[in-house]
């Protein structure tokens, strides 16, 4: 698959709306539909160009914000995970342990 400048403009157009708002739960269509692609376009393009799938790159976005987040704030780590999106704070507790090796709790607890 070739990635013609204006696919990459609409790919980049994806990533930004992502990055906007990582709390939000799209779906391929409505993203696709925001950007200006068909769903395949968007999927196969999004990967191609940022080595990783959309929902992927979205989790990754979401784990760095929170890393951010505990790193320098006093938030509840309850009240991030709500902010990132998650249901349930274990939900991103064990997201956060698989991306970072250790769970939120532990990362605070050794901040210097």
């Amino acid at each position: 698959m070739k990635l013609s400048d204006i696919d990459i403009e609409h790919l980049d157009e994806a990533r930004k709306l992502i990055d906007k708002d990582v709390s939000k739960h799209y779906t391929i269509l409505e993203i696709a539909r925001q950007v200006g692609l068909s769903e395949s376009r968007l999927t196969r393009g999004f990967k191609l160009l940022h080595k990783v799938g959309l929902f992927e790159y979205l989790e990754i976005a979401r784990l760095e914000k929170g890393k951010y987040l505990i790193e320098n704030t006093d938030k509840k780590l309850k009240e991030i995970s709500y902010s990132l999106g998650y249901r349930y704070r274990n939900s991103f507790s064990l997201a956060f342990k698989k991306r970072f090796g250790k769970p939120p709790g532990n990362w605070r607890k050794n901040l210097p």
